[in-house]
């Protein structure tokens, strides 16, 4: 077994580990500072690059703080609590500004114009694995770190108020049976942290489901929305959706559908994606519920929305009928389907917000083909937002602003909107 070593980390990369060098090697740890000295052991190496747990903090950076978690270090979901906010945002926006050159070769010196609000109860939505207490009792919790294990916690000081309390409510020992054949709980709370739309996913039969419904929303504060989850089908209980506002607009979000996760930042967000933009035609990629389809409604002519999942499709197109005199056309489709068949040449604007694996090449060339004045896209991964970044600076684009969201402080997590316009 590797003996422990001394490491000193030299910065702070993508994912929330601290890079380092020890006997010529990289060398990866959590929960460590740049300027520290700590003693690590390896775990494992993989493609040349050590990753390593911390043992001790041998001499401690003047930056590092107390985390406010009794889970941190084990709970998987944070990786920043032992750093200050104000340090935390510093640091991501210089790993998008060095994750944009080293893998997309994209060269940005100016501003990168950060986005901040509250550090703590800031999630509208949560995950909840759900596992047995020693003692028998219902348990809820994240996985570990890098692991499979579920953790059990009481509370979770980056959800609102009311997810907390219904992280409380669902571990009394009244649901311990109601939930015995339960395996995960998701919750959204809507924009005031009032109704909360519940998702419960195990193996009930028809009678079960039918038993359970009418309790969990008699008896849970808040819950307005029941859906029941087993194998591919879902029953929903209640209200058949929740209602999200995001300033003027107001969002129908079903059981399935994603929405933003972080509830604070979100009118900022719409006008820095949408507000400056105006014209004939926009369209939006990937555009989900329609987070911003309505907004750019309000400024174009028209607006042609694309999204592909199912749920979230429908509750667009419900979305977009619903918007007074709005003249959308929802499209429910791949983005990468859509652009094959496109024929609206030069629109004035188009916004995408992929998922995590991006725009992806393919799609991007289908896109440039319809030569749009200019491209707003919105991400959530860095790495592969250098990639189509990248390819996009290629095609005849030119990068004119950067902006970073930072909706989820004490985690690695990073949303970033990139503004380009064609050249020519």
């Amino acid at each position: 077994m590797p003996s422990p070593f001394e490491f000193s980390p030299v910065k702070l990369v993508y994912g929330g580990e601290a890079l380092g060098y020890h006997a010529g090697r990289t060398v990866l740890a959590p929960r460590v500072l740049p300027g520290e000295r700590a003693e690590v052991e390896e775990i494992r190496t993989r493609k040349g690059v050590v990753h390593a747990r911390p043992l001790r903090i041998l001499e401690a950076s003047r930056e590092r703080v107390e985390a406010l978690c009794p889970y941190f270090g084990r709970c998987g979901g944070c990786q920043y609590q032992h750093l200050p906010i104000e340090s935390q945002t510093a640091a991501k926006r210089d790993i998008l500004r060095e994750t944009l050159r080293r893998l997309g070769k994209v060269k940005w010196e100016a501003e990168i114009l950060v986005h901040s609000g509250p550090a703590w109860n800031y999630r509208n939505q949560a995950q909840l694995k759900v596992g047995r207490a020693r003692e028998g009792s219902l348990a809820l919790g994240f996985f570990e770190a890098e692991s499979n294990r579920m953790i059990s916690i009481d509370a979770c000081p980056i959800l609102s108020p009311r997810l907390n309390a219904l992280l409380r409510e669902l571990q009394s020992e009244p649901w311990s049976v109601a939930l015995a054949d339960c395996r995960e709980v998701e919750l959204l709370a809507d924009d005031r942290d009032e109704n909360v739309m519940l998702t419960l996913r195990g193996s009930w039969n028809a009678q079960q489901a039918e038993k359970l419904a009418p309790r969990c929303l008699a008896e849970l504060a808040g819950v307005v929305t029941l859906a029941i989850e087993q194998g591919s089908g879902v029953r929903v209980f209640g209200e058949p959706y929740l209602t999200y506002r995001v300033g003027e607009w107001a969002y129908r979000v079903s059981p399935t559908a994603f929405f933003q996760s972080s509830r604070f930042l979100l009118p900022e967000f719409v006008a820095a994606v949408t507000g400056e933009e105006s014209g004939a035609v926009a369209i939006d990629l990937f555009a989900g519920v329609g987070f911003f389809t309505l907004p750019l409604a309000a400024r174009f002519e028209q607006v042609i929305a694309v999204e592909s999942h199912p749920q979230a499709a429908a509750d667009l197109a419900a979305n977009a009928h619903s918007a007074p005199g709005a003249n959308i056309r929802a499209v429910a489709e791949m983005a990468f389907d859509f652009l094959r068949r496109c024929a609206q040449a030069e629109p004035d604007c188009v916004v995408m917000d992929p998922p995590r694996a991006g725009a992806g090449v393919a799609t991007l060339e289908l896109l440039v083909a319809l030569r749009p004045k200019r491209l707003h896209y919105v991400s959530c991964n860095p790495p592969t937002l250098a990639r189509d970044l990248g390819f996009l600076l290629q095609q005849g684009y030119r990068l004119d602003a950067l902006e970073m969201f930072d909706f989820f402080p004490q985690t690695f997590h990073i949303e970033s909107l990139a503004r380009l316009s064609r050249i020519g």
